[in-house]
């Protein structure tokens, strides 16, 4: 199955008010996908990684229960990125640049980010893909 894949623009670590660790990644793509899931109140959503057929990126797939599905690709450049998804992270995705929400928040003098459309995902981890393709 052919999935079309997007990058992160931006990304960025932080803390949650809750101490625990969060990536933020910023993928304008998925607007339509964020407010589908937002309006339709769902929660549950399954994720698995694979790698590109060249085995030169990995991709995180998600999938909501009414069939939505986003697919952000992590090339090498973003292996970094990966390492720090060993460990179980939070994870939100937005579809606003991190930068302007960075601006937003020095002009208001805020010491926290404010987000409007985002998806959260708790305690994601990166698993080596399976090689199932190899004999």
């Amino acid at each position: 199955m052919f999935t079309q894949a997007y990058t992160p623009e931006q990304s960025a670590f932080g803390k949650l008010e809750n101490g625990r660790d969060v990536l933020i990644l910023y993928v304008k793509e998925f607007s339509e996908e964020v407010s589908a899931v937002n309006q339709s109140g769902l929660s549950g959503y399954t994720y698995n990684w694979f790698a590109t057929e060249q085995k030169d990126a990995y991709v995180l797939q998600v999938i909501w229960e009414n069939e939505i599905h986003i697919a952000i690709r992590f090339n090498s450049q973003h292996f970094g990125l990966i390492d720090q998804l060993h460990e179980p992270k939070d994870v939100i995705l937005t579809t606003t640049p991190i930068s302007v929400l960075m601006e937003k928040a020095q002009k208001s003098d805020y010491n926290f980010l404010e987000f409007c459309d985002v998806l959260t995902f708790s305690h994601l981890s990166f698993s080596v893909p399976s090689s199932e393709d190899q004999s």
